[in-house]
């Protein structure tokens, strides 16, 4: 019967058993592989052995016609050709006690000086051995220093430091890679799962990843999940919160609205209907922005398809504004029509409208304010990389700091004295609540753009709106 809860490694076990395993295996290797090729090494090699049983041969032709000097003749030549020492020599042993097998002298039982040919070589060695090569059809033997070409092993130094430097190095940078992938594989994943967190999805989880894991990144997974969770939890009841007062306060606002409208002219009333108004605005911009916020940023099924033209659609929104800012001069650097697909006209006015608006609000007057529309590459490998329009909304006013160009775009966020300065007589709006530019990255978002801040040279702001052509 399988077991219902499997052994569990923690991070430093699992990390000791592959540094232990791979130690092991490291000091196994090493010897079997250095023992093995050693033994091959010492071998001297057939052909080497083959021309030293011809030498022999050649002794035993001497020997057979018992010429001495032609012998001594020979064995001088031989010498100076191999550059060694060679003697024929008889040599005998002497038993007084016991017994040896043949098997240990491959079933030539002989102890006296010489080494045989089918013998390894030590190939630690300094000097060359005396090799001792029987002398066929005689009892003679053929003494021979190994002559130095035949010397077996002659790259062993080189291979034993190969052996010695290789293996380690191949396997440290196996188990490092082991226990990379092992940590950093569920980083990755921890990465990932913050990433969509980031851009606002928190059902990622963690479970199905590192559920099979059980060591300390299973248990931060499961911590991870129950944060996940309960961000979530918190996020939709914040939005749940602010929709339902959002809603519940609409139809007091609209009674208000209707006895102000029947009452007689009155400054107070006048100041009470302006509040009003404001807090309707603000009404509106909140349900907006929790609607927006509830759809998939990449699906805007709900939205009306259509196309729109951009042209247009600027050109009307900066006579509004001209007409409401008549002290600011805006320029506008686009061609005489440009039509993008499959987008919608609301979503792309409010936000470039909001933005323009902002520009000539926060800016000194008699500034500029410049509204370029232009194609785009936005990805070279990308084959529709030329489907995509920027649109840059650049004022000369003063700016904000670098570190709140991301967090303008978050609700109800408002920056003291960044951007404050006192609302012109031209504009008797106030200031806002914070939810222009939220509004306008959602919508944005929503038909499949993309906005974001910069700074504008030599001071104010640019605003960069990146939109799909199709």
């Amino acid at each position: 019967m399988k077991s219902k809860s499997a052994i569990r490694l923690g991070l430093f076990a699992k990390l000791y058993l592959i540094l232990a395993f791979t130690t092991i295996l490291l000091i196994w290797l090493v010897t079997q592989v250095t023992n093995f090729i050693e033994a091959k090494q010492s071998m001297i090699a057939p052909e080497h052995r083959e021309t030293l049983r011809g030498y022999a041969l050649q002794a035993s032709e001497l020997l057979e016609n018992n010429d001495i000097a032609e012998l001594e003749s020979w064995a001088d030549a031989l010498r100076k050709k191999e550059n060694t020492l060679v003697a024929v020599l008889k040599t005998t042993s002497h038993w007084l006690a016991a017994e040896v097998e043949k098997e240990m002298f491959d079933g030539v039982v002989d102890l006296t000086i010489g080494r045989h040919l089918d013998y390894p070589i030590h190939l630690y060695l300094n000097y060359n051995p005396i090799m001792k090569v029987p002398i066929p059809d005689s009892q003679y033997n053929l003494m021979i220093q190994l002559p130095q070409r035949m010397r077996p092993g002659v790259y062993w130094q080189f291979i034993n430091t190969g052996i010695q430097l290789g293996f380690p190095i191949f396997l440290v940078a196996l188990t490092c890679l082991v226990i990379y992938r092992n940590i950093i594989s569920p980083l990755r994943v921890m990465q990932r799962a913050t990433k969509q967190m980031t851009r606002g999805d928190f059902n990622v989880r963690l479970e199905s990843d590192l559920g099979h894991r059980r060591d300390e990144f299973s248990d931060l997974g499961k911590s991870f999940d129950q944060m996940a969770e309960r961000i979530n939890i918190l996020i939709q009841r914040q939005k749940q919160l602010i929709q339902d007062i959002s809603h519940e306060l609409r139809t007091p606002i609209t009674r208000i609205k209707l006895v102000l409208n029947d009452s007689e002219e009155n400054p107070q009333f006048k100041r009470v209907e302006q509040e009003v108004n404001g807090m309707q605005s603000l009404l509106e911009d909140t349900l907006t922005l929790s609607w927006l916020n509830n759809q998939d940023s990449n699906h805007y099924k709900d939205l009306k398809i259509e196309d729109v033209d951009l042209t247009a659609l600027i050109e009307a929104i900066a006579d509004d504004a001209s007409f409401e800012f008549p002290h600011h001069e805006l320029i506008l650097l686009i061609p005489n029509s440009f039509v993008i697909k499959n987008s919608n006209h609301r979503a792309i006015g409010q936000g470039i409208e909001n933005i323009i608006r902002n520009a000539m609000k926060y800016s000194e007057v008699g500034t500029q304010i410049e509204v370029k529309l232009s194609r785009i590459m936005r990805d070279e490998n990308d084959d529709n990389a030329l489907d995509w329009v920027r649109i840059e909304i650049s004022d000369h006013g003063r700016g904000i700091d670098g570190r709140y160009l991301e967090e303008i775009f978050q609700p109800f966020f408002r920056i003291d004295g960044a951007r404050a300065k006192d609302v012109t007589e031209e504009s008797n709006k106030s200031e806002g609540y914070g939810l222009g530019l939220a509004l306008t990255k959602r919508q944005i978002e929503t038909i499949g753009g993309y906005i974001r801040a910069e700074h504008n040279q030599p001071c104010g702001l640019r605003f960069v709106i990146d939109l799909p052509v199709e």
